[in-house]
C-alpha cells in the first residue's frame, strides 16, 4: 500500500480559514491594526494573497487571483478562554500549516464552546470583583460586606441575562438598575454616602472596557470608522448604565447632598492592595480566564496599579493613569510574544484596564450629569482628562514596544524570555 500525502488546501479552504479567523478576532474584540497584523502572518504562512477589511460587526475576506470574496456578519463577543483557543488555534496553524479546512472548522467552534468554570464559581468570581474594586477604594468593612453580598445577587442575575440574545441588549440598563434599588435601600439603611459609586463597583465587568481600548487603538492608528463605532456603542452603554443608575436613585429619593463623591481612607492602605488582587481573581473567575494565564495577568495587573499609585502625587490623576496604560499594554504584548501572538494580550491586560483606566468614573460622571448632582458630575473634567491620558499612553507603547527591537536586537529575545519566567506552561512556541 502507497502512502499518500494529504492534498495541499485550496484557495477556499484558505479564503474560509482567513473569514472564520477574522471573525474570531472581531467576536475577541480584537483592536483592527493588531488583528490585522495577525491575519496578514496568518495569510502569509499559506503563501495566500489575501484582502481583509474588518469592522466591529462584519468582516470581509479575499484571496486575489482565488476563490470568491466572503462576508460574514459577527455579534458575537468572547470570553478570555475563547480569545486564548483563538490564539492557540491560529498560532498552531501558522507554524503548522495545518490543513486550511480543519483550522476553519476549529475556530467555528469556539463560538459555542462552554465556559471553563461552572457557572457558580463565576457567580463567586462576580461578588469577589465588586468586593476587590471596592476595597480598592477603601471603603469600610459594612459597605464592603454589602458590595459582596449584592454582587452575587447581580452575578446571577447577569449570568441568566446574558445567555438570552432577546435580554442581552437590556443587561446594563437593567442589572445597573436593580443595583441601584439595593444599594439605595442599603445606603438609607446604614446611612452611607455615595450610593452611585456603590453601584459602579457592582456593575465595573459590564462596563465597556474592550471597546474603549479596541477604540482608542483604532482612532489613533487612523482606523476612524471602526474606532468611532466602537467609541460610540461604549458611549451608549455607559448612558444607559447611567440612566438605570440614576433611575433608581430618583426612585429611592436619595438627595442629591448624599451623591458624594466619597474617597477618603477607611481601612488601612494595604487594603486597597488586596483588593486589586481580589478584584483580578474575580475577574478571571468571571470572564473564565484559563490558570495558566492568572499569574501574568495578576502580574500585569499589579504592576500597573503600583504605576499609577506611586506616580500619582507627582503626575495626578489622568496622567498616572496614562502610564500604567502603557506599562501594562508593554508588559501584556511582551507576554503574548512569549505566547506566540493573537489575542491573549487583551485578555491578559483587559482586567488591569477596568481597574486602572476609569471606565467606573465615567458612568460616576453621567449620573451626576442626570441628577443635577455637581460633586459627582464634576468628575467628568477628570474623567476625559484621564481617558485623553489613556490614548496618549496607548500611542506611547505602540510606538514603543516595536522601537525596542530596533534599536536593540536582543531586547525582543530578552522581553519574551523575561515573560517566560512568569509563564512556565506555554504549550505553543515562541513565533520568530
Amino acid at each position: 500500500m502507497t502512502e499518500q500525502t494529504p492534498a495541499p488546501a485550496t484557495r477556499p479552504d484558505v479564503t474560509d480559514m482567513l473569514t472564520e479567523a477574522a471573525a474570531a478576532m472581531v467576536s475577541s474584540t480584537y483592536p483592527a491594526p493588531q488583528a490585522e497584523e495577525v491575519l496578514r502572518g496568518l495569510a502569509a504562512a499559506y503563501d495566500a494573497d489575501a484582502e481583509i477589511v474588518l469592522l466591529p460587526t462584519l468582516v470581509l475576506t479575499e484571496t486575489k487571483k482565488h476563490g470568491v470574496p466572503q462576508m460574514r456578519s459577527v455579534k458575537t463577543s468572547y470570553r478570555f478562554d475563547q480569545m486564548t483557543q483563538v490564539q492557540s488555534v491560529m498560532a498552531q496553524a501558522r507554524h503548522n500549516k495545518e490543513d486550511a479546512h480543519d483550522v476553519a472548522e476549529s475556530l467555528r467552534a469556539i463560538a459555542t464552546k462552554k465556559p471553563i468554570y461552572p457557572s457558580w464559581l463565576r457567580v463567586v468570581g462576580y461578588a469577589l470583583s465588586a468586593l476587590g474594586f471596592g476595597a480598592a477604594f477603601r471603603m469600610d468593612l459594612p459597605s464592603l460586606g454589602a458590595i459582596t453580598v449584592m454582587g452575587a445577587v447581580i452575578g446571577v442575575l447577569v449570568l441568566n441575562m446574558s445567555r438570552s440574545p432577546r435580554f442581552a441588549a437590556l443587561l446594563p440598563l437593567v442589572a445597573t438598575f436593580i443595583a441601584g434599588v439595593m444599594v439605595a435601600g442599603i445606603s438609607i439603611a446604614l446611612d452611607k454616602p455615595d450610593p452611585v459609586r456603590m453601584v459602579a463597583m457592582l456593575v465595573v465587568v459590564l462596563l465597556p472596557g474592550a471597546s474603549l481600548t479596541s477604540a482608542i487603538i483604532e482612532l489613533v492608528s487612523g482606523y476612524m470608522i471602526s474606532g468611532a463605532a466602537r467609541l460610540i456603542y461604549a458611549v451608549m452603554i455607559l448612558g444607559s448604565m447611567a440612566f438605570g443608575g440614576a433611575l433608581a436613585i430618583s426612585i429611592s429619593r436619595i438627595p442629591a447632598n448624599r451623591l458624594e463623591d466619597l474617597t477618603s481612607t477607611m481601612t488601612p492602605e494595604w487594603a486597597a492592595w488586596a483588593g486589586a488582587i481580589l478584584y483580578g481573581i474575580g475577574t478571571f473567575l468571571y470572564f473564565c480566564t484559563p490558570t495558566r494565564l492568572w499569574l501574568p495577568s495578576l502580574f500585569v495587573l499589579v504592576l500597573s496599579f503600583a504605576v499609577s499609585v506611586f506616580t500619582l502625587p507627582a503626575l495626578g490623576v489622568a496622567l498616572s493613569a496614562g502610564l500604567a496604560t502603557a506599562v501594562g499594554l508593554i508588559i501584556s504584548w511582551a507576554i503574548n510574544a512569549r505566547l506566540g501572538g493573537g489575542p491573549g494580550d487583551l485578555a491578559i491586560f483587559l482586567p488591569t484596564f477596568w481597574l486602572i483606566v476609569p471606565g467606573s468614573t465615567g458612568f460616576v460622571a453621567m449620573t451626576g450629569e442626570i441628577e443635577s448632582a455637581h460633586n459627582l458630575s464634576d468628575v467628568a473634567g477628570t474623567a476625559a482628562l484621564t481617558f485623553f491620558a489613556m490614548a496618549i499612553g496607548m500611542m506611547l507603547a505602540t510606538a514603543v514596544y516595536p522601537l525596542l527591537s530596533k534599536i536593540a536586537p536582543d531586547t525582543q529575545l530578552i522581553m519574551r524570555n523575561g515573560a517566560g519566567l512568569i509563564l512556565n506552561t506555554v504549550k505553543i512556541k515562541p513565533g520568530k
